[in-house]
């Protein structure tokens, strides 16, 4: 159920890297790449955003300002949309710089309730 989720993601979005479904305790459940070149450094850095992810939780429940429901990260050479599917999981899209953000957030939330459901 996963990859062929997150397999249609990475498909359908022009620019698009890598996918990860992840536990904010940082352990994957499922990625898709590109290229098999990209696997660890998916992994490493989809880990050191779970962290991020954490502490923003942490914060927005701190803010009383609602639960967390995504982030965007726009760096020189990479882009990533972390997209939450609960308290405990989820989806992380990497990009190049120059691919289509929209296309991937619109798959992103678009699709959600099949993974959340396939989580539960």
């Amino acid at each position: 159920m996963f990859k062929s989720f997150l397999q249609n993601v990475i498909e359908q979005t022009p620019g698009a890297r890598s996918i990860v479904l992840m536990g904010c305790d940082g352990i994957a459940v499922d990625q898709v790449n590109r290229a098999e070149s990209m696997v660890e450094d998916t992994h490493n850095i989809v880990v050191e955003f779970a962290a991020v992810v954490k502490e923003l939780i942490h914060t927005t429940t701190l803010l009383s300002v609602g639960d967390l429901e995504e982030v965007t990260v726009k760096c020189e050479n990479l882009t990533i949309v972390i997209t939450m599917l609960n308290a405990e999981y989820f989806v992380a899209l990497l990009l190049d710089t120059d691919g289509h953000i929209g296309k991937g957030r619109y798959l992103l939330k678009r699709d959600a309730h099949k993974l959340r459901e396939a989580l539960d």
